[in-house]
C-alpha cells in the first residue's frame, strides 16, 4: 500500500469509527431511556392496580352495606310483623292476659283484661301487681311463680269493684327467654261472675223448691185444723158476754193472720201459671210506686226518681205488679227516716229494671238469705214478699239480683228475657 493510499483510507476509517461511537452512544442512551420508561410503566401499572383494587373493595363494601341494610330492614319488618301478629292474637283472646316483669310490674295487657277489670292500659302499665289486685290472691300467685319458677294451678278469687263483686278464675306461668332465663310472669284469667251468679240462682231455686214442697205439706196440714178451731170459736162467741166475745175476736184475728201466712205458703209452693199479655211497663212501674207511697202517707218522706223507658213487655200483669210492688215496698220500708227511691228501666232484648234505695242496707250474710221464705230484717212482716218476687221473676225466665252494703242502701236488679 502506498502512502498516498494510506492517507486516503485513514480519514474514512476515522469517520466510520466516530460514527460507530456516536451510534453506540445514541443506542445506549436510547436503551437507558427505554429502561426508565419500563420502570415508570411498571410503577404506573402498580399504582393503577392498587387504586383499582381499592375501588373494587370499596364498591364491594358498598354493595355489602346495601345488602346488610336490606337484610336489616327485612328483619325489622319481620319482627314488626311477628309482633303485630302476636299482638293481634293477644287482643283477640277472650281471656284476660297480662304480663309482669321481674319486679312484678305490668308490662302488657290485652283488651279483654281491660274490659274485665275496668282499667285502662295507659293508666295501668308499670303499676305493680299488688296495686292492681291487692295483697294476697293473684299478687301472691305471681310472686310465687316468679320465685319458684313454676306455674300455678287453676285458682279462683273475688275482687271488690265499684260495680260489685268480680269473680276471676286464673292461672300464672313463668315468662322466660330461649335460654330459660326468667323474664317475668304471664297471668291469664277469665270472668266467672256470671257463672257464679247462675250457680247461686240454681242453688237458690233448689232450696226454694225444697222449701216450697215442705211448705205445701205444712200449710195443708195446718189449714184444716185452723178452720175447725175458727168454727168452734164462732159458736162459742154466741154464748159469751161482751168481754168473752172480745177475747174470741182477738183470737180469730190471729187465726186470720195465720191463714194469710198459710195462703202465702201455698202460693209460694204452687206452680206459677203465667197469663202473658202486652203490658206497658212504664205505667205498671209508676202505678206500683204511687200505690205504695200512697199507702205510706205523707210521713214517708220519700223522693222518687223515675227514669223509665217506653214500650210494652209480654208479662203476666197481675204477677209482675205483685213482684215489683214487693220490691218498692221493701225499698220504702228500708228508709224509715226518708230517702230517695230511684227506678230505672230499659227494654232491648231484655227487660231490665233497676230499683235503688238510700236506706239502711243489709250485710252480705243477710242478703244471701234475702229471697228465702220467712227471712226478714224487719220487726214486722213474715218475710214472704221477696221470696214471692223471686218466684214470679224466675217463672218469667228471668232473674233478680241484689247488691247492698250496710248503711249504704240496696239495689235490686230485675232482668226478664223478652224472647
Amino acid at each position: 500500500m502506498t502512502s498516498q493510499t494510506f492517507f486516503i483510507l485513514l480519514p474514512g476509517v476515522m469517520i466510520i469509527a466516530i460514527g460507530a461511537i456516536v451510534v453506540w452512544g445514541i443506542a445506549r442512551r436510547y436503551r437507558r431511556e427505554l429502561g426508565m420508561q419500563s420502570v415508570e410503566r411498571e410503577k404506573t401499572t402498580d399504582t393503577s392496580f392498587i387504586i383499582n383494587a381499592f375501588q373494587d373493595v370499596t364498591k364491594q363494601l358498598k354493595e355489602k352495606e346495601k345488602e346488610l341494610e336490606r337484610l336489616r330492614a327485612l328483619a325489622e319488618q319481620r319482627a314488626e310483623n311477628v309482633e303485630s301478629y302476636n299482638e293481634n292474637i293477644l287482643q283477640c283472646v277472650t281471656n284476660g292476659v297480662m304480663t309482669f316483669d321481674r319486679e312484678c310490674r305490668l308490662t302488657t295487657i290485652n283488651r279483654a283484661a281491660e274490659e274485665i277489670l275496668g282499667i285502662i292500659r295507659e293508666q295501668s302499665v308499670r303499676r305493680s301487681c299488688e296495686e292492681l289486685f291487692g295483697p294476697g290472691g293473684i299478687a301472691q300467685a305471681v310472686n310465687e311463680t316468679l320465685g319458684k319458677k313454676q306455674p300455678s294451678a287453676r285458682m279462683e278469687t273475688v275482687l271488690e269493684r265499684s260495680t260489685g263483686r268480680l269473680w276471676l278464675g286464673y292461672t300464672t306461668a313463668l315468662l322466660s327467654d330461649r335460654h330459660g332465663a326468667a323474664l317475668g310472669v304471664i297471668l291469664s284469667f277469665s270472668d266467672l261472675t256470671e257463672v257464679k251468679r247462675l250457680q247461686e240462682q240454681v242453688e237458690l231455686q233448689e232450696r226454694l223448691k225444697a222449701l216450697g214442697e215442705m211448705s205445701a205439706g205444712i200449710a195443708h196440714e195446718l189449714r184444716n185444723p185452723m178452720a175447725v178451731i175458727a168454727g168452734y170459736l164462732n159458736l162459742l162467741a154466741k154464748k159469751q158476754d161482751g168481754a168473752g166475745r172480745a177475747v174470741i175476736k182477738d183470737v180469730l184475728t190471729e187465726i186470720s193472720g195465720m191463714n194469710r201466712i198459710i195462703g202465702d205458703l201455698l202460693t209460694f209452693a204452687r206452680p206459677t201459671a203465667l197469663n202473658r199479655t202486652a203490658v206497658n211497663m212504664r205505667e205498671l212501674i209508676e202505678t206500683c210506686v204511687s200505690t205504695v207511697l200512697l199507702a205510706k202517707g205523707a210521713d214517708a218522706r220519700i223522693a222518687t226518681v223515675l227514669e223509665l223507658g217506653e214500650g210494652n213487655a209480654l208479662v203476666d200483669e197481675v204477677l209482675m205488679r205483685q213482684a215489683l210492688g214487693n220490691l218498692v215496698q221493701n225499698a220504702v220500708e228500708a228508709m224509715p227516716d226518708g230517702g230517695t227511691l230511684t227506678v230505672r228501666s230499659q227494654r232491648d232484648r231484655q227487660l231490665v229494671i233497676i230499683m235503688k234505695d238510700t236506706g239502711i242496707g243489709v250485710s252480705r250474710e243477710q242478703y244471701r238469705k234475702i229471697f228465702l221464705p220467712f227471712f226478714t230484717t224487719k220487726d214486722t212482716g213474715v218475710g214472704m214478699g221477696l221470696a214471692l218476687t223471686h218466684k214470679i221473676i224466675t217463672a218469667h225466665g228471668g232473674r233478680v239480683e241484689v247488691e247492698s252494703k250496710e248503711g249504704s242502701g240496696t239495689t235490686f236488679t230485675v232482668v226478664v228475657p223478652m224472647e
